[in-house]
């Protein structure tokens, strides 16, 4: 018995993203396997690490990596690290940041007031007062000062919509020796930004997840950049009791993730696009031909990344919500993208669907829900 159906829980049909809600991405069965052979024996956690991450650096041509619980946690720490800067003593009082000379995170207003996740609050976690400045060059240079730890850039089309270019705030913060932690943790792809925003733009370092197009385990996070921060993340992660010891990897993990992250290095990026947009626009085709909504094919993902999206742009007044309740209704529960109301790159009447997550026995039964959907009698009336 599968062991979902034992424990009575829905299995989901993913056509929305990578979404932490849901269960992040696949891991391929050579990553699964790679997993059960690392749990059948015991290693040194340090020195498993240790060789993991010079791998992954070599491979991206940063100077060191280092892998955490999430992108989330990454964040966290990256933060620590910049406050502590191996001060030991610090190291222990976190999450008191009282005595870190040096204590505020700088980031800009657009993406702190983001209708998105508030991932900007992970930031504070590590004890770090948040300074949010408006979107200018001019107010950052204004807001750096002796006790400004970094600056916090979180990447994507939404949180990026007014702020300045990631260039310019690179060289200002770099001017004055602030250190910048870019947080991509859904970016990718394409693989070739785990080395353009740190040897490229010249970022300190740059978090990305791994459970989301890296396709490892759900629990992983990777940041890549200087040992001048990542070293000092280290000194913070478990197993030694610091602020990090929660955000424990298993030697499971460490290997699932290594193999994932290698696969995806390896990867055919436009074969694997071809194959996610073939998927788009068989589903596209399939559709029921009736008014009230137009269908199209984007080149790009929702935050930008290199993966085409399919969107249904409701003309009736139908809601992406509307859509999405009837289609995440039991049975065969499916899980859409929609937009918040509030998002500027977006519309709440237009949903997203995107392949990465689907197999080919998804396909009918998402066709045949969502056709079910669009021939509603009442759902163009219910709007009139």
């Amino acid at each position: 018995m599968n062991i979902y159906d034992e424990l009575n829980v829905d299995r989901i049909i993913n056509a929305s993203d990578t979404y932490t809600r849901i269960g992040g991405s696949r891991m391929s069965r050579r990553t699964l396997e790679t997993m059960q052979e690392a749990a059948e024996s015991f290693v040194d956690i340090g020195e498993l690490s240790d060789a993991i991450c010079k791998r992954i650096a070599e491979r991206t041509g940063n100077e060191t990596a280092f892998i955490s619980s999430g992108a989330g946690a990454c964040v966290v720490l990256t933060a620590s690290a910049c406050m502590t800067r191996g001060n030991e003593e610090l190291m222990y009082q976190l999450p008191d940041a009282s005595s870190c000379p040096k204590n505020e995170i700088i980031v800009f207003a657009s993406q702190k007031n983001c209708p998105i996740l508030p991932y900007w609050h992970l930031t504070e976690l590590s004890g770090a007062s948040l300074i949010p400045v408006a979107d200018s060059i001019k107010s950052l240079q204004e807001a750096i000062g002796p006790k400004t730890a970094a600056v916090f850039f979180f990447t994507g089309t939404v949180y990026e919509w007014t702020t300045p270019d990631l260039r310019d705030v690179i060289e200002t913060a770099h001017e004055t020796g602030v250190p910048v932690i870019v947080d991509a943790a859904a970016q990718l792809p394409p693989k070739s930004l785990m080395s353009w925003y740190t040897v490229d733009l010249k970022a300190d370092a740059v978090i990305f997840s791994g459970g989301k197009f890296i396709n490892g385990p759900q629990t992983t996070g990777i940041v890549l950049g200087r040992h001048e921060i990542l070293d000092h993340c280290r000194a913070m992660a478990s197993p030694n009791v610091r602020i990090g010891r929660p955000y424990k990897v298993g030697k499971e993990e460490y290997a699932a993730f290594y193999r994932a992250c290698m696969d995806f290095l390896d990867l055919n990026e436009e074969a694997k696009y071809q194959e996610l947009k073939a998927v788009l626009e068989h589903i596209k085709a399939s559709l029921s031909e009736v008014p009230g909504y137009h269908s199209y094919i984007e080149e790009t993902g929702r935050l930008g990344q290199q993966i085409p999206m399919l969107y249904l742009q409701f003309t009736d007044g139908t809601t992406g919500k509307e859509c999405y309740d009837f289609l995440y209704s039991a049975p065969e529960r499916i899980d859409i993208g929609t937009f918040n109301p509030k998002d500027p790159t977006g519309d709440p009447c237009r949903i997203f669907i995107n392949a990465i997550n689907l197999r080919e026995p998804d396909l009918p039964i998402l066709i045949q829900k969502l056709n079910r959907f669009l021939t509603l009698p009442e759902r163009g009336r219910s709007h009139e």
